[in-house]
């Protein structure tokens, strides 16, 4: 299948660092390379469109929808395919949602309006069951969109469009994985390597860094952000993370990077921002799995894996 080359540029969306899981009837299913997959689906030479969002499948007739997080509804009942129509929601942490798939009016079932405020969890809707699944989209909320935007093949990402994979995992109560340029240089950054620049795209300085962390961590040192080398970057940030916040095991020191790495103090840590109080990098807190950091960064951290009350997926 086709796909936007530079889709890794796109940065993750951030917002509630506990978001509601939008389908709390339905177990969590969708593809973390849903995002700029060519349209129609599976199409090589012919595509018009790229994908500008994830969508969240199996879901049955009149399956519940609610907000993930405290919102504002912009509007209800927007057209959205030939029977389904949409949802848009404005969040208190500077997103624009856009929820496809809903049918036509069920937002009256609990008075619905444009204007009303959300809580998290908040009842918004029921899915169409022809179109069987919510289809999501996040982008930076400037104060003037109010629909979603198409993105045309040829065609630059559109303004604001940002990748929803982790919120979405978060959501769901699974692991954040590192699908953005941004988020690897940040993770190789944060355990003392010297990638390209975290706003620039994936150039030869970070396959060389790459290649060193994995030559440090054991693993062979091909240049390439497989499942393996995925794993042991994320373990490797986690226990230095750990050793920031004095949270190893009682039974033994834990390795605060690899080996060859150079001290991670200065990179796991960002400067402190205006109000002196010290953060963790963006990345640093979506792979961060020790409870000591929560206290660091004002409670702010999440845990990898099933939180209580979230849905398991498959």
């Amino acid at each position: 299948m086709k796909r936007y080359q530079d889709c890794g540029v796109i940065e993750m969306a951030q917002g509630s660092a506990e978001p509601a899981w939008l389908l709390p009837d339905v177990r969590p299913r969708f593809a973390t390379w849903s995002l700029c997959g060519g349209r129609p689906f599976g199409c090589d030479d012919d595509c018009a469109r790229w994908h500008a969002g994830i969508d969240l499948i199996d879901a049955k007739h009149g399956a519940l929808v609610v907000a993930p997080e405290e919102a504002t509804i912009v509007a209800l009942d927007r057209g959205w395919s030939k029977d389904a129509r949409a949802v848009y929601l404005r969040t208190k942490t500077g997103l624009f949602l856009a929820l496809g798939g809903t049918i036509h009016g069920s937002g009256q079932e609990w008075g619905r309006k444009a204007g009303d405020e959300l809580r998290t969890g908040d009842p918004v809707g029921r899915v169409l069951g022809s179109y069987g699944m919510i289809h999501f989209e996040t982008y930076v909320d400037d104060g003037r969109r109010t629909h979603n935007s198409r993105w045309y093949v040829g065609d630059p990402p559109p303004d604001g469009l940002l990748n929803p994979l982790n919120y979405i995992q978060r959501a769901a109560g699974l692991p954040a994985t590192l699908e953005t340029d941004r988020q690897r240089q940040q993770a190789l950054l944060d355990l003392g390597y010297a990638p390209d620049p975290v706003d620039q795209a994936w150039g030869e300085r970070s396959k060389s860094a790459l290649r060193k962390a994995q030559a440090d961590l054991g693993l062979e040192a091909d240049g390439i952000w497989g499942p393996n080398t995925e794993k042991a970057i994320r373990e490797s940030l986690n226990r230095a993370v750990e050793a920031q916040t004095g949270d190893c095991e009682d039974d033994g020191p834990c390795p605060a990077r690899p080996k060859g790495a150079r001290p991670a103090q200065e990179n796991v840590l960002d400067a402190p921002p205006a109000d002196g109080k010290p953060g963790l990098s963006n990345t640093a807190v979506i792979l961060l799995g020790v409870a000591g950091a929560a206290a660091l960064v004002g409670g702010a951290a999440f845990i990898l894996g099933s939180r209580a009350g979230a849905p398991r997926a498959p």
